[in-house]
């Protein structure tokens, strides 16, 4: 780390060891990173304090006591984007945010480890305080079980491919990893978007003609969150800690 941040170094902050990991793999052809844990603890140091992280190793035939565990950059592709007040509430009338997607500016530019669960914590119980005095002005709604017409799938007979899906989700997958993950530019996020508007039209077309599964839904949101993301990440140019753009404009003493 100190060939990327020679002021930090180990310390340095998430997003600045990710693209380290991230470039680091692209240079040497890697398919992963070596983090030694077992020559700077005890194993019986090491054991106590990740118990879990040392059990699920294990179990795919890693002793963290004994050697290097292999590890890759993850992305967090919702962190902060639905700015909120301090009850929760966003610009959309009762629409509340809770948690990991909320923009609070309790967690800054990074997601830092347990702050989700703070947010989750202080800003779930604040929600739920306000929600409760303001209930009473919210109508009821009129509607009843029975007035909901079941939904009608007579004129489906083709059952959804799982193998269509499994392959539309990798593509989603590969995209969001490629164009719209820890390094961004301007042309990787254009690229992005018509690759995803054009998926989202052949997932439309087969959500429209085949019977419904959870797989198939579970596809189509996640097409439609993919090219929010995207369109999101193209419109800020301004790099701020997990959202790094190497094309980013410095104009005096700011980024845009």
């Amino acid at each position: 780390m100190e060939k990327y941040s020679s002021e930090w170094k180990d310390l340095a902050p998430r997003d600045v060891v990710s693209r380290a990991i991230h470039n680091e793999m692209e240079a040497q052809g890697y398919s992963h990173v070596l983090l030694d844990i077992a020559s700077h603890m005890h194993s019986d140091a090491l054991r106590a304090r990740f118990p879990n992280i040392y059990t699920e190793c294990l179990r795919v035939g890693i002793d963290i006591t004994r050697e290097p565990i292999p590890v890759i950059p993850a992305a967090h592709y919702f962190c902060g984007g639905v700015q909120v007040d301090l009850w929760g509430r966003s610009s959309i009338k009762n629409l509340y945010a809770v948690g990991e997607v909320s923009c609070t500016g309790l967690h800054g530019a990074n997601r830092l480890a347990s702050t989700s669960l703070l947010e989750g914590l202080v800003w779930g119980a604040r929600a739920a305080e306000q929600i409760e005095e303001t209930f009473y002005v919210i109508p009821p709604s009129t509607l009843g079980r029975n007035d909901i017409p079941p939904w009608d799938e007579s004129d489906l007979t083709q059952d959804s491919d799982p193998a269509l899906i499994q392959g539309d989700m990798q593509t989603i997958q590969n995209i969001m990893w490629h164009y719209a993950g820890l390094i961004r530019s301007g042309d990787r996020l254009s690229r992005a978007i018509r690759e995803l508007r054009h998926l989202q039209n052949e997932i439309e077309t087969f959500y429209r003609t085949t019977k419904l599964s959870d797989g198939l839904i579970g596809l189509r949101n996640a097409c439609e969150v993919a090219l929010i993301v995207a369109q999101a990440a193209r419109h800020n140019r301004q790099s701020r800690g997990c959202h790094y753009r190497i094309d980013s404009v410095a104009v005096g003493d700011r980024l845009l």
